[in-house]
């Protein structure tokens, strides 16, 4: 009796733990008649797209650069958009690739950046799997494992380990959602991958 009232109480407390996540993550997401609308209950809403944009904007003024800042759903289509002035098409554009590999890959776009300088995979292969392989790209997830979309940023010049299009992203995220999973490593490319046409490397300007 006393192991089956240990179980009920360990069960009920991981049930009042997994309300509480819900709870906290319904901030992020649409709720009320906008799901209902889209029949859908974990779709980044426009409030949370937009303070992520502009935490981004915030942390890309401290450092003197310009960016380009798109959040997607998690069915890629654009929730917000924003660039700052002086931002190109080419810095547009990639901001877009990057997200929208993030979703791909339920994970950084530097996942597929590194791959690739590791020899692992080809640039070409990515891009026929619709990946772009550089970073600047990240998943938004709540609950520990609930895709909700993703941010794509381009535009600046990377100064790893103080300044990237995916440290703006990644604090950003930590400054409107909470602690995020820590960056991945930054490899260098292998003998593997070749010397030839590839993702850019930390010194060079990540569009």
């Amino acid at each position: 009796m006393k192991n089956y009232s240990g179980f009920a109480i360990a069960a009920a407390a991981t049930a009042m733990i997994g309300a509480a996540f819900a709870a906290e993550s319904d901030k992020f997401v649409q709720r009320g008649d906008a799901a209902k609308r889209i029949m859908e209950q974990n779709t980044i809403n426009i409030a949370t797209a937009e303070a992520i944009a502009k935490a981004c904007i915030d942390e890309a003024t401290k450092e003197g650069v310009k960016v380009s800042i798109v959040v997607m759903d998690q069915f890629g289509e654009p929730v917000y958009f924003t660039r700052m002035d002086g931002q190109g098409k080419a810095n547009v554009d990639t901001s877009f690739m990057k997200a929208k590999t993030a979703l791909n890959m339920r994970a950084p776009s530097k996942t597929v950046m590194n791959q690739v300088l590791q020899g692992r995979s080809s640039e070409l292969r990515q891009y026929s799997f619709g990946n772009f392989a550089n970073s600047g790209g990240l998943p938004i997830i709540v609950n520990g494992n609930q895709l909700i979309g993703a941010i794509g940023v381009g535009g600046s010049a990377p100064r790893v380990p103080v300044w990237s299009d995916e440290i703006c992203a990644w604090r950003a995220l930590t400054k409107v959602m909470g602690p995020q999973p820590p960056l991945l490593p930054d490899v260098q490319r292998s003998a593997e991958s070749g010397g030839g046409a590839g993702p850019r490397n930390n010194g060079a300007p990540n569009q």
